[in-house]
């Protein structure tokens, strides 16, 4: 079989389980035969040998079973940078990228020295933060043990262990510290919602996904006690579902956070919370 017929093999066959399966197989297909994408459509013609080709339908076939290209291939790139996850942690998406420019340019702006990263999952939001402004002092923290793994993974692959991570349920385990910053993409899905995720076979954690009935419950929590966590003039970033936004805006000025704004993701729609703590 020829890199055409590979492609259109693979695109036939995730017609009814991706959203973009000619882009899925093309991206599978590169890693397989250990090229970029732009040299595979430039080879169209060659001819793919037996055990590259058994590799492609095994990738083929877990993608079918609803499984994210990130997590067959065990990498993800966020923020120009290439993260290792695996199955049981959420995969980075590109909004999220909105939440660390904004508080990127808050540290900038700010002169802010510490930073708390909640619920980091693969580490792409602190770590990309430490890479990008190497004297900030950021602490990540999540309860999952799968999560601890593959954040130490990272932690060790781009920036040799610079950063310290905490094994805690939000805020349960940083009695006396304070932070300048503080950014979280918590889970944010209603039950329904990651419920009907579950069933439509999606394979990411419900331990990341699932925000309890309205999908506000650790958001609530995190709202409330932020500030006894804040320096003077401290500020946090929570990324959320659209919906949510004004109830968390009302949530934040009920608490005391002043300058509270809402930015838009990629796709227009209210996703970062931001709020100041004096």
């Amino acid at each position: 079989m020829t890199i055409r017929d590979l492609l259109n093999y693979g695109a036939d066959s995730l017609k009814n389980s991706s959203e973009s399966p000619r882009l899925d197989c093309s991206i599978l297909l590169a890693k397989v035969m250990g090229i970029d994408r732009a040299s595979l459509f430039a080879r169209y013609s060659d001819i793919v040998d037996d055990p590259h080709i058994e590799q492609f339908k095994k990738f083929i076939t877990l993608r079918s079973q609803g499984y994210p290209v990130a997590y067959i291939l065990n990498e993800k790139e966020f923020y120009g940078y290439t993260f290792y996850l695996e199955d049981g942690v959420l995969t980075p998406r590109p909004d999220t990228e909105i939440l660390v420019e904004t508080a990127l340019d808050l540290i900038e702006k700010n002169s802010l020295k510490t930073g708390l990263d909640m619920c980091t999952g693969t580490g792409c939001i602190a770590i990309t933060l430490k890479k990008e402004c190497p004297k900030l002092d950021i602490i990540a923290t999540d309860i999952s043990p799968i999560s601890e793994r593959v954040f130490k993974v990272n932690n060790q692959k781009l920036l040799n262990n610079s950063i310290n991570f905490i094994h805690s349920d939000l805020f349960s385990n940083l009695k006396d510290k304070k932070f300048d910053i503080i950014v979280t993409n918590p889970p944010y899905l209603t039950k329904k919602e990651t419920e009907d995720r579950v069933l439509d076979g999606w394979k990411e954690p419900v331990l990341a996904l699932d925000g309890g009935f309205d999908g506000l419950d650790l958001i609530h929590t995190i709202i409330d006690e932020a500030p006894n966590y804040l320096n003077n003039s401290g500020w946090l970033l929570i990324e959320a579902s659209s919906n949510q936004m004004e109830d968390m805006k009302r949530s934040m000025e009920s608490a005391g956070y002043k300058n509270i704004h809402i930015l838009k993701d990629l796709a227009s729609l209210d996703r970062i919370i931001v709020g100041k703590y004096e």
